[in-house]
Protein backbone atom coordinates (compact mmCIF):
# COMPACT_ATOMS: atom_id res chain seq x y z
CA UNK A 1 0.00 0.00 0.00
CA UNK A 2 1.12 3.58 -0.72
CA UNK A 3 1.70 5.50 2.24
CA UNK A 4 0.87 9.11 2.03
CA UNK A 5 2.41 12.28 4.69
CA UNK A 6 0.82 15.70 3.99
CA UNK A 7 1.79 18.19 5.61
CA UNK A 8 -0.31 21.22 5.45
CA UNK A 9 -0.13 25.07 6.49
CA UNK A 10 -3.71 26.14 5.35
CA UNK A 11 -6.59 25.13 7.89
CA UNK A 12 -9.34 25.89 5.29
CA UNK A 13 -9.76 22.65 3.10
CA UNK A 14 -8.50 19.98 5.84
CA UNK A 15 -12.00 18.81 6.38
CA UNK A 16 -12.15 17.70 3.07
CA UNK A 17 -8.73 16.53 2.74
CA UNK A 18 -9.66 12.70 4.86
CA UNK A 19 -12.58 11.98 2.60
CA UNK A 20 -10.72 12.67 -0.69
CA UNK A 21 -8.18 10.65 0.31
CA UNK A 22 -10.08 7.55 2.00
CA UNK A 23 -12.45 7.92 -1.63
CA UNK A 24 -8.87 7.36 -3.78
CA UNK A 25 -8.52 4.35 -1.68
CA UNK A 26 -5.74 5.23 0.96
CA UNK A 27 -4.93 5.00 4.46
CA UNK A 28 -5.81 7.88 6.73
CA UNK A 29 -3.47 8.47 9.70
CA UNK A 30 -4.25 12.02 10.91
CA UNK A 31 -1.85 13.95 12.99
CA UNK A 32 -3.50 17.05 14.39
CA UNK A 33 0.15 18.62 15.14
CA UNK A 34 3.05 17.38 13.43
CA UNK A 35 5.36 19.05 16.12
CA UNK A 36 3.78 18.14 19.41
CA UNK A 37 4.45 14.54 18.61
CA UNK A 38 8.40 16.19 19.11
CA UNK A 39 9.94 16.79 22.33
CA UNK A 40 8.60 20.16 22.57
CA UNK A 41 5.90 22.26 21.76
CA UNK A 42 6.86 24.95 19.02
CA UNK A 43 6.43 28.75 20.59
CA UNK A 44 7.31 31.95 19.78
CA UNK A 45 10.60 31.62 21.36
CA UNK A 46 12.00 28.51 19.45
CA UNK A 47 13.62 30.05 16.12
CA UNK A 48 12.63 28.79 12.46
CA UNK A 49 15.76 26.20 12.78
CA UNK A 50 14.61 24.74 15.76
CA UNK A 51 11.21 24.14 14.64
CA UNK A 52 12.24 22.41 11.40
CA UNK A 53 14.41 20.50 13.51
CA UNK A 54 11.50 19.23 15.63
CA UNK A 55 9.41 18.78 12.64
CA UNK A 56 12.46 16.54 11.19
CA UNK A 57 12.70 14.37 14.22
CA UNK A 58 8.84 13.83 14.01
CA UNK A 59 8.65 12.95 10.38
CA UNK A 60 11.80 10.20 10.73
CA UNK A 61 9.82 9.17 13.99
CA UNK A 62 6.92 8.31 11.97
CA UNK A 63 8.22 6.65 9.32
CA UNK A 64 10.07 4.52 11.87
CA UNK A 65 6.65 3.46 13.01
CA UNK A 66 5.01 3.20 9.63
CA UNK A 67 7.31 1.01 7.61
CA UNK A 68 10.62 0.48 10.05
CA UNK A 69 12.27 -2.27 8.15
CA UNK A 70 15.47 -3.56 8.62
CA UNK A 71 18.40 -1.00 10.25
CA UNK A 72 22.10 -1.30 10.11
CA UNK A 73 24.02 0.52 12.80
CA UNK A 74 27.41 2.18 11.21
CA UNK A 75 28.90 2.95 14.17
CA UNK A 76 28.65 -0.42 16.22
CA UNK A 77 28.52 -2.66 13.08
CA UNK A 78 24.85 -4.31 14.60
CA UNK A 79 21.54 -5.15 12.07
CA UNK A 80 18.36 -4.59 13.99
CA UNK A 81 15.71 -6.43 13.00
CA UNK A 82 12.09 -4.29 12.14
CA UNK A 83 10.98 -5.34 15.58
CA UNK A 84 13.69 -3.81 17.63
CA UNK A 85 15.56 -6.84 18.65
CA UNK A 86 19.38 -6.47 17.34
CA UNK A 87 22.50 -8.02 16.99
CA UNK A 88 26.53 -7.40 16.38
CA UNK A 89 27.63 -8.27 12.99
CA UNK A 90 31.55 -9.82 11.99
CA UNK A 91 32.97 -7.06 9.41
CA UNK A 92 32.43 -9.33 6.72
CA UNK A 93 28.83 -9.89 7.78
CA UNK A 94 27.99 -6.45 7.89
CA UNK A 95 29.83 -5.46 4.63
CA UNK A 96 27.31 -8.10 2.57
CA UNK A 97 24.80 -6.63 4.15
CA UNK A 98 25.59 -3.24 3.58
CA UNK A 99 25.67 -4.45 -0.37
CA UNK A 100 21.52 -4.70 -0.17
CA UNK A 101 20.94 -1.17 1.70
CA UNK A 102 22.42 0.15 -1.79
CA UNK A 103 19.94 -1.67 -4.07
CA UNK A 104 16.14 -1.77 -4.21
CA UNK A 105 14.14 -4.06 -2.26
CA UNK A 106 13.88 -8.06 -3.90
CA UNK A 107 16.72 -6.69 -6.38
CA UNK A 108 19.39 -9.42 -7.16
CA UNK A 109 22.84 -8.76 -6.68
CA UNK A 110 25.56 -10.69 -7.97
CA UNK A 111 28.55 -12.99 -6.32
CA UNK A 112 30.73 -10.89 -8.42
CA UNK A 113 29.59 -7.42 -7.56
CA UNK A 114 29.47 -9.23 -3.80
CA UNK A 115 33.24 -10.24 -4.40
CA UNK A 116 34.31 -7.24 -5.73
CA UNK A 117 32.63 -5.27 -2.89
CA UNK A 118 34.90 -6.81 -0.45
CA UNK A 119 37.75 -6.18 -2.33
CA UNK A 120 38.65 -9.17 -3.75
CA UNK A 121 39.02 -11.05 -7.24
CA UNK A 122 36.42 -12.90 -8.18
CA UNK A 123 38.44 -15.34 -10.51
CA UNK A 124 40.42 -16.06 -7.74
CA UNK A 125 37.66 -16.17 -4.49
CA UNK A 126 36.23 -19.38 -2.97
CA UNK A 127 33.25 -19.10 -3.74
CA UNK A 128 31.78 -21.32 -0.95
CA UNK A 129 32.85 -18.63 1.42
CA UNK A 130 29.80 -17.00 0.05
CA UNK A 131 27.61 -19.85 0.84
CA UNK A 132 28.81 -20.49 4.47
CA UNK A 133 28.55 -16.80 5.69
CA UNK A 134 25.55 -16.29 3.94
CA UNK A 135 24.28 -20.14 6.21
CA UNK A 136 26.06 -18.67 9.59
CA UNK A 137 24.12 -15.47 8.84
CA UNK A 138 20.65 -16.63 8.62
CA UNK A 139 21.06 -19.15 11.18
CA UNK A 140 22.79 -16.26 13.69
CA UNK A 141 20.31 -14.31 13.21
CA UNK A 142 17.32 -16.76 13.44
CA UNK A 143 19.15 -18.44 16.77
CA UNK A 144 19.43 -15.10 18.55
CA UNK A 145 16.84 -12.66 17.64
CA UNK A 146 14.23 -15.32 16.84
CA UNK A 147 13.52 -13.59 13.23
CA UNK A 148 13.92 -15.07 10.02
CA UNK A 149 16.51 -12.74 7.62
CA UNK A 150 14.74 -11.87 4.47
CA UNK A 151 17.93 -13.17 2.12
CA UNK A 152 16.63 -14.87 -0.45
CA UNK A 153 19.40 -16.74 -2.67
CA UNK A 154 18.48 -16.19 -6.48
CA UNK A 155 19.37 -19.09 -8.32
CA UNK A 156 22.08 -18.26 -10.74
CA UNK A 157 21.82 -14.59 -10.42
CA UNK A 158 23.07 -14.44 -6.95
CA UNK A 159 21.24 -12.87 -3.64
CA UNK A 160 18.17 -10.18 -2.62
CA UNK A 161 16.75 -8.88 0.47
CA UNK A 162 12.94 -8.71 0.20
CA UNK A 163 12.24 -6.05 2.77
CA UNK A 164 13.37 -2.59 3.35
CA UNK A 165 17.38 -2.33 4.72
CA UNK A 166 18.55 1.38 6.02
CA UNK A 167 21.94 2.59 7.19
CA UNK A 168 21.67 4.48 10.42
CA UNK A 169 25.18 6.10 11.08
Amino acid sequence: MLELLVLRHDDAYTHKLPEIIHDAGYQIINLKDLVACGRRAPDSTINLEEQRSEILACILTLARQLNPGWRLHMRDRRLEAPAGESINLTSLEFNFLKIFSMVEVNEAVSRKKIVKEFGEDYLSYDQNRIDTMVKRLRKKIETHIHVKLPLKTERVRGFSFGDVLIIDP
